[in-house]
């Protein structure tokens, strides 16, 4: 029914006089103007760069004990670039925890299990790392043994405080640990108070 009435009108049409290039350019200047904007929206959607998330990543400052004697910190001296060193950390991997995370990191790249474990401060400026944007959870824990290098630690060891090398430290750990040693100090700001 429908597309006998629009027949009738086009003959109506040709009756009057219009010819079927007229009732042709009509038809496509209307497609047109349907058709162009969304167009447009199409190539505005694909323009857009797709969603890339940060890299999650989480690290620990391990302070060593010997009894109850202070020794120092663990650091390593990074195996693969950026060459350094850096507080001994990794990738948090899809469907883990950053808590289970950082345990699983610090046997795999330092051979230590981890004491008194607590988050302590979150570092995400996009130029932390040059590589890629990431984002760091940084934790404080203790550990009773000094630590063994694996995975892509070239080498682990405990540094006192007054020896960390400061001017070696990559990415922002030098930041991370200027943080560190103000939180000792009684600035409790600095650390995340109920993590």
């Amino acid at each position: 029914m429908l597309a006998s009435s629009k027949l009738h009108k086009i003959n109506d049409k040709l009756e009057d006089g219009d010819s079927m290039a007229n009732l042709l350019r009509r038809y496509l200047i209307l497609c047109a103007i349907i058709l162009v904007p969304l167009a447009g929206q199409a190539n505005d959607q694909a323009a857009k760069p797709a969603h890339k998330p940060p890299i999650l990543t989480t690290t620990a400052i391990i302070e060593v004990y010997e009894g109850s004697l202070f020794k120092g910190i663990v650091l390593i001296e990074r195996g693969k670039a950026p060459f350094g060193k850096a507080i001994p950390g990794g990738k948090v991997e899809y469907g883990e925890t950053v808590e289970n995370a950082i345990r699983r990191e610090m046997m795999e790249e330092v051979n230590l299990e981890l004491n008194d474990l607590r988050q302590f401060h979150v570092y995400s400026d996009p130029k932390r790392d040059f590589r890629h944007h990431s984002v760091e959870v940084a934790h404080v824990a203790k550990a009773n043994k000094s630590p063994t290098a694996g995975d892509d630690a070239a080498k682990a060891f405990v540094v006192k405080i007054e020896d960390i090398p400061w001017n070696e430290l990559a990415f922002d750990h030098a930041l991370v640990l200027k943080d560190y040693l103000e939180w000792k100090n009684g600035n409790n700001t600095i650390a995340m108070p109920k993590p």
